[in-house]
């Protein structure tokens, strides 16, 4: 199964998700193809700055993605995910702002005709699950291990079309699949504080306080997420906190592990808080 595949900026730095999408996709059978020459976003800043120029951003890609022969976009961060939901949404029901952004793609002589449908990965494989070369035994993940999933807060922004929006389910179902036990909890679409963290690390250290201290009370004691930046405000924003931290793994490399990869492909290594008493493989 063939997608394209827009990684985004945060993606190669983002720790571990690039080997373990990378690995758990090749286990699943599924071939993520890069969009050549594939550009920033914007991200969800670019919006507030210049509407304009966000929309020639995105139209860029959609139009990238059309040549290249791609029916839809696949990404893996949420942030990108949100943008080009947005982008997709309203070039397709304004045919001035689509005139706009063709006349700035001119110049590459690229043309857009209409948006390219966007999917986030974890999306595909709910989507797909039937499809995919799911493999046969037991979860590998030992029995203690209570995994909370964390969705961060712009997946289901009003701009997406993602099921059960206010308590969204996807992970959850993909982990049972998978044999793994998760923990139900209020804190699955809370803001962890995004990019401000950066500038504001105290006011989003709260906001980490409250999603880890939900998780903990219920139980969970590895969280699970799907967005390099929430992945990194839930595992740096403990340091200094906790006594106890929580890992704060991507649900690739969670399924990766309940499925039977060995670690070392999963860059596990590359975790702030460490996974601890996980199998070889």
């Amino acid at each position: 199964m063939i997608y394209g595949f827009f990684p985004g900026c945060a993606y190669q730095a983002a720790a571990g998700y690039k080997e373990s999408v990378d690995s758990l996709c090749n286990l699943l059978g599924i071939e993520l193809r890069e969009i050549e020459d594939w550009n920033c976003c914007g991200a969800t800043a670019a919006f507030s700055c210049d509407r304009h120029k966000a929309l020639a951003l995105t139209g860029r890609l959609f139009a990238l993605a059309a040549r290249q022969g791609f029916d839809e976009i696949v990404t893996v961060c949420n942030a990108c995910y949100s943008t080009l939901k947005k982008a997709a949404k309203l070039l397709g029901s304004d045919p001035g702002l689509l005139e706009n952004v063709n006349r700035s793609l001119k110049a590459e002589s690229l043309e857009l005709s209409a948006p390219v449908p966007v999917k986030h990965l974890l999306e595909v494989m709910f989507r797909d699950r039937e499809k995919l070369s799911w493999p046969e035994g037991p979860c590998r993940l030992p029995k203690d291990i209570k995994v909370a999933t964390y969705y961060g807060c712009q997946l289901t922004r009003p701009w997406q079309n993602v099921p059960r929006a206010l308590r969204p389910d996807l992970m959850e179902q993909l982990f049972t699949v998978a044999g793994l036990e998760t923990v139900d909890h209020s804190a699955r679409t809370l803001c962890c504080g995004a990019s401000h963290a950066v500038a504001y690390p105290g006011q989003c250290r709260v906001l980490v306080s409250r999603i880890v201290n939900e998780i903990k009370a219920k139980g969970g004691t590895l969280v699970a997420t799907i967005c390099p930046l929430c992945q990194f405000n839930l595992d740096q924003g403990q340091h200094g906190s906790y006594r106890a931290k929580l890992p704060v793994a991507y649900f690739t490399q969670v399924l990766g592990l309940a499925l039977g990869l060995p670690p070392a492909e999963l860059g596990l290594k590359k975790l702030l808080v460490p996974l601890k008493n996980i199998p070889a493989g």
